[in-house]
């Protein structure tokens, strides 16, 4: 016999391949209804199938070994054309199943009551059955329990799909939780190990700080510093600067981007003089202040000591160009003549014009002339 099909035959195999259950592993939800369809019917054997484009495939069996079977020897197939209670009380006088080879040999199957198993669309998707080797039918209150299992059935497969969701869902929210928990320690290796120190504050208060900017406080830790006012960290001198400038970006008004700042260090050392880069952002509807520093303290040193040494040669230099150029002598007393007119003599021209230090002695040429008689005595001597 050729095999019937519903007219809305690929809308219903689409709503059965939605639950995902076709050639799935036997579940107890489903052997428990098979169960109790035996034994309200008092049948021998039981199924919950599904009608596949050319299969039946058999979810859940009692009282039989069969898995699946072809579509057109499949009582169930015909079950889904009425979307009801199919009762077959004598099979082998039933000319839709006379010549079935279930009835005919093999088991030799007499009765059979199947109900459909309706999608929530309304599709006919398989049916939960009974059979009987003997001829016989079921009693109304029977027949009123197998369709009532039968919309058990579907039920399960609505929990089952659902659950699959849930679990589907679940998974991916594991992945997503995992890959954050991944991507913030990185990120929070990454903000640990930066040379640069790293502060957010709200309200004035510091929210997170990085280990580098707590070192900078002479902190083995940043929690030390967590909740802690501002006014607590900042060098007297800058404080009123600083909170200024934090007070204004609050207030959305124009505030510098880049300064330096003095802190204060916990352990009462020197003050460290920070380069601070600033910039604002927004979490849970809540401001918040970023701040990048780096410890410029000893870059300012350098700065100061370069730039006295420049000024200490500008002047040294400034100095040596007074004496450049043509000084007047005196070739007599050899006085020298100052750009004022004034005649000094040479060691106090030198003293104001110079840093030199110098001192006085008597050259041999002179030596002999202030005094020859010591001279004359190493003379006959000789």
């Amino acid at each position: 016999m050729p095999v019937l099909k519903p007219r809305n035959e690929s809308q219903r195999l689409e709503s059965l391949y939605r639950y995902k259950i076709l050639d799935t592993d036997p579940e107890q939800r489903f052997d428990d209804l098979t169960y109790l369809a035996s034994f309200i019917c008092n049948a021998p054997v039981a199924m919950i199938n599904f009608i596949d484009a050319e299969r039946q495939w058999v979810k859940s069996k009692i009282g039989t070994d069969v898995r699946e079977t072809t579509r057109d020897v499949a009582f169930c197939a015909h079950t889904i054309l009425q979307n009801d209670l199919m009762v077959v009380t004598d099979a082998a006088k039933d000319e839709r199943f006379a010549n079935n080879p279930f009835v005919a040999a093999g088991p030799k199957v007499r009765f059979y009551a199947g109900a459909t198993i309706l999608s929530g669309d309304g599709h006919a998707l398989g049916t939960i059955c009974v059979l009987d080797t003997q001829p016989r039918n079921l009693s109304p209150e029977q027949a009123e329990a197998l369709r009532a299992l039968s919309r058990q059935v579907h039920d399960q497969m609505e929990l089952r799909n659902q659950l699959i969701e849930l679990k589907t869902a679940l998974n991916a929210r594991s992945q997503i939780e995992q890959s954050l928990r991944q991507n913030e320690a990185y990120l929070n290796e990454i903000l640990e190990t930066s040379r640069d120190g790293i502060l957010v504050e709200e309200n004035e208060r510091v929210m997170y700080m990085n280990r580098a900017y707590a070192r900078l406080f002479g902190c083995a830790s940043p929690e030390e510093l967590f909740g802690l006012h501002l006014s607590e960290l900042a060098a007297p001198e800058d404080l009123e600067r600083l909170l200024d400038y934090g007070r204004r970006r609050a207030r959305g008004e124009e505030a510098p981007t880049l300064y330096t700042f003095k802190i204060q260090r916990r352990d009462n050392r020197m003050p460290v003089e920070l380069e601070a880069s600033v910039s604002n952002f927004f979490h849970e509807n809540k401001h918040h202040i970023i701040t990048f520093v780096r410890d410029i303290t000893e870059r300012r040193r350098n700065e100061l000591e370069r730039e006295r040494l420049i000024a200490d040669l500008k002047n040294a230099l400034g100095k040596v160009k007074t004496l450049s150029g043509l000084l007047p002598i005196c070739a007599s007393c050899k006085k020298i003549r100052d750009d004022k007119g004034y005649w000094n003599q040479i060691e106090v021209y030198i003293e104001q014009h110079s840093e030199a230090d110098f001192s006085h002695g008597i050259c041999p040429d002179c030596a002999k002339r202030l005094y020859p008689e010591e001279f004359q005595d190493d003379s006959e001597l000789s």
